[in-house]
């Protein structure tokens, strides 16, 4: 009798953790393609590959280490130019549709992965997809997103289809995406060859040759991986990317990083509803989900300075790190025959369905404001001529000094993304970035440098301080 009561809490458990997953991945995909029709891929760096990929009609494969990340987030947009499109709003949305689409579409696949009976291990997407991915999604081209989904795929694919001959070759394919996916996969990467390792036993044949395969390939990619890590290709980004995994991630009082707030609360909570008595378990779960809901009442009263695009930036580690945290701890679960199934209480459910419409109310927003500055700076590169100083962007574009704007017109970034919107392809202004940027891609005085694609037009281009035309329609952007 208790037996059967045991397989009936874990199956109803099972289908409630089925549900939550479907629901988290809506919200993901109705924010995902609020983001992908917006253009939010151009964000930051992603305007500059997008001019790459527009100008030579192939890939901008820049990270070595990070190949297969950039190949999925360039392919829309690559297979676009090379079809003739020639318009680069549309293919920032083709690109923007890589960056975005893939994390929803490999985070789905994961399902269909796993066998009946075995669902509950969609856990370890969910929380990443919830958790680590909003942290910062905003950033564009942000290869741990995709990688960490990577990784989940490979991971599952050996843990629950390693037993047949074509599971086994899905398993070697995802480990080879692995490969080349993020430096900071490494860890990750030894968690896969050690889970591809105990399946060499428990195999037979091509299978077992698979395993073998497998564990050898995660193995020499982590290696791979660590030559990244010590000899990297920019020794800036390497130092970058240490502090703001120390705690850059999180922000500061007056520039916090609200999703990761909000994902770091529901952590500590579910910790604790596990860990405490059941008479506890619900208050806790109500006090985290009002103060998460706090945090997303503070973003959505002055959304122009809660939002921080630097700290999305220096978020980008979070996915993969959770990731290799969440695999191995999963890797453990496995060996000793239990499944995640036995955490998905009621109140730690409710936790992460609140979280999970918190960020995507925080997602919308985001995507809302960038609209709101990509807009502006349409406007302001239609109806001005020559170089637009970065004061001068400043005063028509951020007069209220709002810190979403001001980090945005900051980055190097903005002198490629004021390119991209030049009306019908015509170029007749660019903007400056702040002139403590450490690099910028164009120099506006040496016509050699400029990006060339069939989509610009650089005759009506003249390198001179910017001068406003008459009839200014900027409406109140204009001071």
């Amino acid at each position: 009798m208790t037996i059967a009561a045991d397989r009936d809490r874990t199956a109803d458990r099972d289908r409630a953790l089925a549900r939550l997953y479907w629901t988290a991945l809506a919200l993901a995909v109705i924010t995902g393609v609020y983001s992908i029709l917006s253009a939010r891929g151009l964000v930051y760096d992603g305007c500059y590959y997008l001019l790459g990929v527009a100008g030579h009609r192939t890939f901008q494969l820049i990270e070595p280490a990070r190949t297969t990340v950039q190949i999925l987030q360039q392919c829309l947009a690559v297979a676009g130019a090379r079809l003739g499109i020639h318009d680069l709003w549309t293919l920032g949305v083709l690109f923007s549709a890589g960056a975005s689409g893939w994390p929803l579409i490999l985070t789905a696949l994961c399902w269909f992965v796993l066998p009946r009976g075995n669902k509950s291990w969609i856990a370890g997407p969910l929380l990443n997809l919830v958790l680590a991915i909003p942290a910062t999604s905003f950033i564009g081209i942000g290869e741990g997103i995709i990688a960490s989904c990577l990784l989940w795929l490979a991971f599952l694919l050996i843990e629950f289809r390693m037993d047949k001959p074509a599971g086994a070759l899905a398993c070697v394919c995802a480990t080879a995406a692995c490969a080349f996916s993020q430096e900071s996969a490494i860890l990750c990467l030894l968690v896969i060859a050690a889970a591809a390792g105990f399946r060499i036993s428990d195999t037979k044949g091509f299978c077992r040759l698979a395993a073998l395969a497998t564990t050898l390939l995660a193995a020499a990619a982590a290696a791979n991986m660590l030559r990244w890590i010590l000899f990297p290709r920019s020794t800036i980004e390497r130092g970058d990317f240490f502090v703001s995994m120390l705690g850059g991630f999180v922000g500061s009082p007056a520039a916090p990083n609200i999703p990761v707030l909000a994902s770091l609360v529901a952590a500590a909570a579910v910790v604790a509803v596990l860990r405490g008595r059941k008479t506890v378990a619900r208050t806790c779960a109500a006090v985290a989900i009002a103060i998460i809901a706090g945090l997303l009442v503070l973003l959505l009263a002055d959304p122009d300075n809660m939002l921080a695009p630097s700290r999305y930036f220096a978020a980008r580690g979070l996915p993969v790190a959770l990731t290799t945290v969440l695999a191995a701890f999963f890797l453990l679960l496995k060996r000793r025959r239990q499944t995640p199934a036995r955490f998905a209480t009621s109140p730690v459910l409710a936790i992460i369905l609140a979280l999970a419409a918190t960020q995507a109310a925080a997602q919308g927003m985001m995507t809302y404001q960038w609209n709101s500055y990509l807009q502006a700076l349409r406007r302001m590169v239609a109806v001005q001529d020559g170089v637009i100083s970065h004061a001068q962007a400043m005063a028509r574009l951020d007069p209220r000094g709002t810190r979403f704007r001001r980090q945005l017109l900051e980055h190097w970034s903005v002198e490629p993304l004021s390119i991209q919107l030049a009306p019908r392809g015509q170029v007749q202004a660019l903007v400056e970035p702040a002139p403590k940027a450490r690099w910028v891609p164009y120099d506006p005085h040496n016509p050699s440098t400029l990006p060339q694609a069939q989509g610009l037009d650089w005759s009506q281009f003249v390198p001179r301080s910017g001068h406003v035309s008459s009839g200014c329609p900027l409406s109140h952007e204009c001071p």
